[in-house]
């Protein structure tokens, strides 16, 4: 009986240990997206822009890494920052992007202020 007990609890703290985090560090989160700016910069010769996007706290991991991905994928000269990058306000995980959307067009172009 004692091993049942054993091995049912030993089950549950691994099921609950292998829950996915959906959420990154607010440090973690900005080395993420000052590491793009900086990938961006050096390709393009240019300084990183002023006006960083600073995560404020957790961040959601989706909307992190989109805007991550859509600054490496900007073009030259790099004077601003996607649009996309104002998700890591938002604290809920972007949708999923339907396949017919064009990426570059709809979250790399467009460039805040």
């Amino acid at each position: 009986m004692k091993t049942r007990v054993f091995a049912f609890s030993f089950f549950c703290i691994l099921l609950v240990d292998c829950v996915r985090e959906d959420t990154v560090p607010q440090g973690d989160a900005n080395s993420q997206i000052y590491a793009a700016a900086e990938f961006l910069s050096k390709k393009c010769g240019d300084p990183i822009p002023p006006h960083f996007p600073v995560a404020i706290g957790d961040v959601q991991k989706r909307n992190l890494d989109l805007c991550s991905i859509a600054i490496t994928k900007a073009d030259c000269p790099f004077i601003s920052y996607p649009a996309v990058c104002l998700w890591i306000y938002y604290d809920k995980p972007a949708g999923e992007i339907p396949w017919y959307l064009n990426f570059k067009d709809v979250f790399v172009d467009p460039k805040l202020p």
